[in-house]
């Protein structure tokens, strides 16, 4: 009970402060749940992060989803579930009401475009964070390999990104094994 108690506490917290959607929500994910809880470590983190982003939806839900089932088993799951989701979900009914009011003022559009720079700090500085362990010393030229191809593939050829994820898996299952 404590510890669904203590998931759902640290995920509503990620929700409360994870502006900007899921990516700009990890770094807060991993300070509750590495950092803070101790629930696993920072290899742990980056693993379940690199599952998360290879499959489809949102990555705070498959993290809060994954996480809470690793420590508190389903019920677990369902406890970082609604936590990081409830915050979201009653500021957005309540936000939607007043932006139907207020949505032609230029200080509420000025204040959404205040926050955007914010949100590439905080993605930044989780970049900074996962390098260590994405990029580990004695294995480091396949995924810089991973890192260049992936980029060319999306950015100048137009690849959609599920394929280039699916290629990453195969080749990182392949030659990372």
């Amino acid at each position: 009970m404590q510890t669904w108690i203590g998931l759902f506490w640290g995920f509503f917290k990620v929700g409360i402060l994870g502006y900007g959607g899921g990516p700009g929500s990890i770094g807060l994910i991993q300070a509750v749940t590495v950092d803070g809880n101790h629930w696993m470590t920072s290899q742990q983190f980056a693993e379940m992060l690199a599952v998360g982003n290879a499959l489809p939806g949102p990555i705070a839900t498959k993290l809060a989803a994954s996480i809470g089932y690793q420590v508190g088993g389903p019920i677990g799951a369902v406890a970082a579930l609604l936590g990081v989701v409830l915050p979201s979900l009653v500021l957005m009914l309540g936000l939607y009401r007043v932006l139907l009011i207020y949505k032609a003022n230029p200080y509420v559009a000025g204040l959404i475009r205040g926050v955007k720079p914010i949100v590439i700090v905080l993605l930044l500085l989780l970049i900074i964070e996962l390098i260590p362990s994405s990029f580990p010393k004695d294995r480091w030229l396949v995924p810089t390999i991973f890192l260049v191809g992936g980029f060319v593939t999306m950015y100048w050829l137009k690849i959609p990104a599920v394929w280039v994820i699916l290629a990453a898996m195969a080749g990182g299952a392949w030659f990372l094994r």
